[in-house]
């Protein structure tokens, strides 16, 4: 119940900024902090750890984001288009919503989903860390589906990316940081008009 309360809440069909940056603040990032307390776990800040993982993170993405894009260029299939935000306002809404949607995405798929599919299922296949992150991945890129084929590989690609950096460094502010900068890095890559965008 918890994830379609977290992932589906009712919004306008048209981007109105305001609306996003209000979303940011008073949906996403009490969300996110909904999903950790009910872990029980507190984001600590690790400087060295966090910057490791976002250095390790936020290039595996890029990376990953570009493979895509050049794939569906060649095969004939774009993926799904990406608007530039126009404006100041814009711009605010897209950092805004691109931080704090990475910041609940990693706290819900790579802290809260695996820890409760581990907990809910000790004696099974699934009790390994390992099958709870693929199942998350899979799940994370199902709700990314709307972006066509290519963005839900595009997705299960960056969820095990995060996911194998999460479960080396422990560190959710690096790889939620970088899942931020990423969705940043995608607008501006649109409106910079970069190749493979």
């Amino acid at each position: 119940m918890l994830f379609f309360v977290l992932f589906f809440p009712p919004r306008t069909p048209v981007f109105f900024p305001s609306e996003e940056i209000v979303n940011s603040l008073f949906w996403r990032l009490p969300a996110a902090v909904l999903v950790l307390l009910l872990l029980e776990k507190k984001p600590s800040f690790r400087p060295k750890k966090d910057f490791l993982a976002l250095a390790a993170a936020f290039p595996a993405l890029c990376m990953a984001g570009l493979l895509i894009s050049l794939a569906a260029a060649f095969s004939g299939n774009s993926p799904e288009a990406v608007r530039s935000p126009g404006g100041v306002m814009g711009w605010t809404a897209v950092v805004l919503a691109s931080l704090t949607t990475g910041c609940l995405e990693e706290a819900y798929f790579r802290v809260y989903f695996p820890e409760r599919i581990v907990v809910l299922k000790p004696e099974s296949l699934l009790s390994t860390k390992r099958t709870a992150f693929i199942i998350s991945a899979l799940f994370f890129a199902l709700c990314h589906a709307y972006e066509g084929p290519w963005g839900f590989i595009n997705a299960f690609l960056a969820a095990l990316a995060l996911s194998l950096v999460y479960a080396k460094t422990s560190s959710f502010p690096g790889i939620a940081l970088a899942h931020g900068l990423y969705n940043i890095f995608v607008y501006l890559s649109v409106t910079l008009k970069l190749p493979g965008s």
